[in-house]
């Protein structure tokens, strides 16, 4: 949703001086305009051109007989409360009353159903306003994709920080393994006893007990 916001000064300075408080507010200079009765091209033109209402684009062209100037703003619905704060900021320059009963105007956005079947149209991000002109548009007024960072590390060449500032080697090098029996010599062998394990070939090898 866009929010077309009206007001007629009585001259271009004071339209400017609006303007300037906008801006200071935070305000996209590329949404705020200034139309006078002289403005090239007309100012029924430029009113349509900024997406004023026929109805109210009358009554400001009706108005308009001497230098006074008209300020428009198309409030993106993105970044939100953009209209809210440019109706707070412009309440403290007070503007000619025209007869309108409403000068700030909703307008809804639709989809294109040329685009239906399609989530991105001519490549803008998702939850954007074609008649936004920020660098972005998108709702939250943050871009919304992240930006890859250079990775950044202490360590350089992918040395081991221990090496760097001790000369010992590393306490997770693996180690030797040691046995208090050196040679695979079977403990039981130390002692002339048979393994419990010993397999018998024949009924002859079983001991006398078992036959």
């Amino acid at each position: 949703m866009t929010t077309i916001i009206t007001r007629l000064y009585s001259d271009s300075s004071a339209a400017a001086a609006a303007k300037a408080s906008l801006l200071s507010y935070g305000l996209d200079e590329d949404i705020i305009h200034i139309i006078t009765a002289d403005v090239s091209g007309g100012a029924a033109a430029a009113m349509k051109s900024a997406r004023v209402t026929a109805f109210s684009a009358k009554a400001y062209q009706a108005a308009m007989t001497g230098g006074q100037a008209l300020l428009v703003v198309q409030a993106p619905f993105n970044p939100v409360g953009t209209a809210r704060a440019a109706i707070k900021v412009l309440r403290k320059h007070p503007a000619l009353n025209v007869g309108l009963e409403d000068e700030d105007v909703y307008l809804r956005e639709y989809p294109d159903a040329r685009h239906a079947n399609s989530v991105m149209k001519s490549h803008p991000l998702l939850m954007s306003n074609s008649f936004s002109r920020s660098s972005h548009g998108h709702i939250l007024g943050s871009n919304p994709i992240m930006q890859s960072k250079p990775r950044t590390s202490a360590m350089r060449g992918g040395g081991y920080m221990s090496k760097m500032f001790w000369p010992m080697k590393l306490v997770s090098t693996p180690k030797k393994g040691n046995s208090a029996i050196g040679g695979g010599m079977l403990v039981s062998s130390m002692f002339g006893l048979p393994l419990l394990t010993k397999n018998w070939s024949s009924r002859e090898d079983y001991p006398t007990i078992l036959r």
